[in-house]
């Protein structure tokens, strides 16, 4: 079971890991990172769970390491690379917990509990940090925009 979840799982692991990192090659570190300790567990009640508890810890012990430059990643189409980096742009705005919970329940599709026991908080922190996140992602999506989209 494991070793078809990690091909399953691999590339959603590694998007979600450059929508934390902005960095290809930090994410796909850290994503065959986190799936090599996945399959040296023998107890996991949730893979799905598992995988990004430990993707985010790892996130945090590489945080600061090198200076992001965002860019499209490697498979969008080109009609769409300005407003994919524009995204980015404004998600690696955001504090490092709020763009991990607006990451973990928006790209990952983790409920709030999911998504607290993921990041070791309480549910009613996941859901203040998601509204600020929101709140702070809608506003610097905005000013990010060109003139000429407005």
């Amino acid at each position: 079971m494991s070793d078809g979840y990690v091909t399953q799982r691999y590339v959603h692991l590694r998007r979600a890991a450059f929508l934390m990192c902005g960095d290809w090659a930090m994410a796909d570190d850290l994503a065959r990172t986190t799936l090599a300790r996945f399959l040296n567990e023998t107890d996991v009640g949730d893979p799905d769970l598992w995988v990004y508890a430990d993707l985010m810890a790892g996130f945090k012990k590489q945080r600061g390491r090198r200076k992001r430059v965002f860019v499209a990643p490697e498979d969008s189409a080109a009609g769409n690379d300005m407003h994919t980096v524009l995204v980015l742009d404004a998600l690696h705005g955001l504090t490092p917990r709020c763009r991990a919970v607006l990451v973990l329940r928006h790209f990952c599709g983790l409920a709030i509990d999911e998504t607290a026991d993921a990041l070791d908080l309480d549910d009613s922190r996941v859901l203040a940090l998601e509204a600020e996140g929101l709140g702070a992602f809608a506003s610097l999506l905005a000013a990010a925009r060109p003139a000429g989209a407005r």
